[in-house]
């Protein structure tokens, strides 16, 4: 007889990849607006494992969204389980770097997190993406701050619990992703 070993290495499939620092604000977002049910709480790496939800659209359109666990710096070189984390996301067809809008330096934390996209693949660098502002009921306003993203599809400022700029990041979403009805 003969004997092989084959290491399987299960990736998530999904639309939408949520990348972002932990405690930003991915799965409140994705508890809102889908059927996912993640643990969420007011602490730092709630989320240890990737979440998928399914989003709904009014025209039966479906579209999976990945919450995956909160980066830290370094993952690129399999910091904090880095690359566990970034493996998920290879397989989604497009990016949303969730920043909470309280952050004292936005556009720090969106380049950070770039870097650690590129530095782990170039190819991962270049799908497509947008730059989502999370926890806008903060501020008690709508507002979307001026960060430069050279190639994203939309910037926007999101409140989950308040159901705030969801619609607009749903429906550019399915506009990237390739609906037929968007």
């Amino acid at each position: 007889g003969e004997e092989r070993h084959i290491e399987v290495i299960l990736k998530t499939i999904a639309d939408v990849g949520l990348v972002g620092y932990p405690n930003a604000g991915k799965s409140t977002l994705i508890a809102a607006i889908s059927d996912a049910h993640p643990k969420t709480a007011p602490y730092p790496f709630t989320t240890l494992h990737p979440v998928v939800g399914v989003v709904e659209y009014p025209d039966y359109y479906r579209l999976t969204m990945a919450d995956i666990p909160g980066l830290i710096d370094g993952a690129h070189n399999n910091v904090g389980l880095g690359h566990d984390f970034l493996r998920h996301i290879e397989r989604t067809r497009l990016l949303a770097f969730v920043i909470p809008i309280e952050s004292e330096d936005w556009h720090g934390k969106f380049d950070q997190l770039r870097n650690e996209i590129r530095s782990y693949s170039e190819a991962l660098a270049e799908k497509p993406y947008c730059v989502v502002f999370s926890k806008l009921d903060l501020l008690g306003e709508s507002y979307v701050p001026e960060i430069e993203a050279p190639g994203a599809f939309g910037k926007f400022a999101i409140s989950a619990p308040g159901r705030m700029g969801l619609d607009d990041l749903l429906d550019a979403s399915a506009i990237v992703v390739g609906s037929p009805t968007y």
